[in-house]
């Protein structure tokens, strides 16, 4: 029987850099950090310039790096002027190539230079523990890592590659997953990739949370607070499904089984919005798609799953799989007992132009039977993404798209509508997949 940490030995040349790329991503990185060290020597608040991110830690995949340049200012610097001279600087340094103001805690500049995305995020220049923004971590973040022995390093990318396939890899909200800060630290608490496995599948919640892992750099962060049940609970089944039958397509990309005959069941919301950032994209998707889904609920139709997907840019969908799509005509409603009375005349002269027929039950309490407003799914979907539901507490942005241009698809109409649409596609493929490590 295959072992383990044998695949995972085998799986050492999968993860590691060929030196042509690491020739490659070093020449880019001495360029842009020299260039971001002469836009920084312009504003006197400065305090120097760090490179960071994966690759400065020694923790990168291939064709999955990333640059982080933290710029340092003086801890008494204001916040306006911190946040101006940052983009101001990032703006410089990044002349020439796309660019795009990002946003964290604060905004930073993300640009793409020779295909390798490069972030150049201000940050203070303090003491550990003194704290003025949550980038200012980063750099005691990178002089910890670099620190770890090269056999430790290929164990974390070992780590990263396998939370990568098995889609897990990543804190950014559209993902919520493990950063890959966290599977540095897991290596370096639990000794290499193997043994993180192992702990992730014997994985019992602590101190009332999905996942809590302590900062190494300030013992007082969570770094799990960001990582969603979900991701947690594919990681756990994952690793026991690797323990249990381990092999080189875990350190590729694995999937559930594909259940492509529930395709037709999916119900889809498309609709357009304005273009908003990532992270506020997917924030609000996922708050519009809960408030969604309890409305619907609270009229008697129950949801099995639910999902958003988006093209990242001005099309979005929310997805849905109902357990069933059309009501009874009528239905009944408890009212207050007998013993209230004022409430029992409140109640039946609410109901009075509606109710079919009124009774009492063995609990003394009035009841009545009403036609029902929606009786199918189709038909309340698209009154609530038209906004004739009210507001129903969903993203303002997202609900203003949706009032303009929504349309409910299912069956057929919404495996045409995808056949072009490659986002929607991989959206209706994950919604009706089985999660890693079930059988």
């Amino acid at each position: 029987m295959t072992r383990p940490v044998s695949v995972a030995a085998k799986a050492e040349h999968i993860v590691t850099p060929s030196r042509t790329e690491m020739a490659t991503i070093g020449s880019i990185s001495r360029s842009i950090l020299a260039k971001t060290e002469r836009a920084a020597a312009k504003f006197p608040e400065t305090r120097g310039v760090l490179l960071g991110g994966s690759f400065a830690k020694g923790t990168w995949l291939p064709r999955h790096v990333d640059l982080d340049i933290f710029v340092k200012f003086d801890p008494g610097t204001s916040e306006e002027r911190f946040e101006r001279a940052g983009l101001e600087i990032g703006k410089i340094a990044t002349r020439g190539y796309p660019m795009g103001k990002m946003f964290a805690q604060h905004p930073y500049t993300e640009a793409s230079i020779e295909g390798v995305r490069v972030n150049i995020v201000p940050c203070f220049d303090v003491k550990k523990g003194d704290w003025k923004s949550a980038v200012d971590r980063s750099p005691f973040h990178v002089e910890l890592v670099e620190k770890l022995p090269e056999s430790q390093k290929t164990q974390v990318r070992l780590l990263k590659s396998f939370m990568n396939a098995v889609g897990v890899y990543g804190a950014e909200i559209q993902r919520r997953g493990f950063s890959g800060y966290v599977a540095e630290v897991l290596v370096m608490k639990l000794g290499g990739l193997v043994q993180v496995l192992q702990w992730f599948s014997g994985y019992t919640p602590q101190e009332g949370r999905p996942f809590s892992l302590p900062d190494p750099v300030d013992e007082g962060r969570d770094l799990g607070i960001a990582v969603s049940g979900e991701s947690l609970g594919k990681m756990v089944l994952a690793s026991r499904e690797f323990l249990r039958r381990p092999g080189l397509a875990f350190f590729h990309r694995m999937s559930g089984k594909a259940h492509p005959s529930l395709g037709e069941d999916v119900y889809a919301v498309l609709f357009t919005h304005k273009r908003l950032s990532e992270d506020t994209l997917w924030g609000e998707l996922r708050k519009t798609s809960k408030h969604v889904v309890r409305h619907l609920e609270v009229q008697g139709f129950r949801v099995a799953r639910s999902m958003a997907a988006s093209d990242n840019q001005t099309r979005s969908a929310i997805l849905l799989i109902p357990e069933f799509t059309e009501m009874p005509p009528t239905e009944q409603r408890a009212g207050p007992t007998v013993d209230r009375r004022k409430d029992v005349e409140a109640f039946l002269e609410s109901n009075a132009r509606n109710s079919r027929l009124v009774w009492v039950d063995d609990d003394a309490r009035v009841r009545l039977l009403v036609p029902r407003r929606c009786i199918k799914l189709a038909e309340l979907l698209t009154d609530v993404a038209r906004g004739r539901e009210g507001h129903i507490g969903a993203s303002k942005e997202l609900e203003a798209g949706m009032k303009k241009s929504a349309s409910v698809l299912t069956g057929k109409s919404l495996l045409r509508a995808a056949s072009s649409k490659r986002w929607l596609q991989d959206g209706i493929r994950e919604i009706t997949s089985d999660v890693i490590g079930t059988r």
